[in-house]
């Protein structure tokens, strides 16, 4: 397991940036999809913030690597600043053409969602 603490979460997603198509497509599967770049950068920095002021504690993480894929599965538990604890599992498939990040399909589920 690693432990992260409040502002010190390994989530760099700035340093994709660079690499991410125009054209972008995010399909986050059965909540929202998002188009373009911009729409991509602007949740990437949402997300950022959440990540900033919650503890995670992520319990599995493997990755996968094919010749235009990276398929990164993951779970952690998540405790926000009511010391309100919850638990996910993720799949991120992330889908590249000519060395440019063209498109990312994220499944999350709650683990103890009742």
């Amino acid at each position: 397991m690693i432990k992260l603490q409040k502002r010190s979460a390994p989530y760099r997603f700035d340093a994709t940036y660079p690499y991410m198509a125009d054209e972008i497509k995010w399909s986050i599967v059965g909540r929202e999809e998002l188009m373009g770049r911009e729409a991509v950068i602007a949740r990437c920095d949402k997300s950022a913030k959440f990540l900033e002021i919650v503890s995670a504690t992520i319990t599995k993480l493997k990755i996968n690597r094919a010749e235009t894929f990276v398929v990164v599965e993951g779970a952690a538990q998540i405790q926000d600043q009511q010391n309100q604890t919850s638990s996910v599992a993720s799949c991120d498939v992330f889908q590249f053409s000519d060395g440019r990040l063209v498109e990312i399909t994220s499944y999350v589920i709650e683990l103890n969602k009742p």
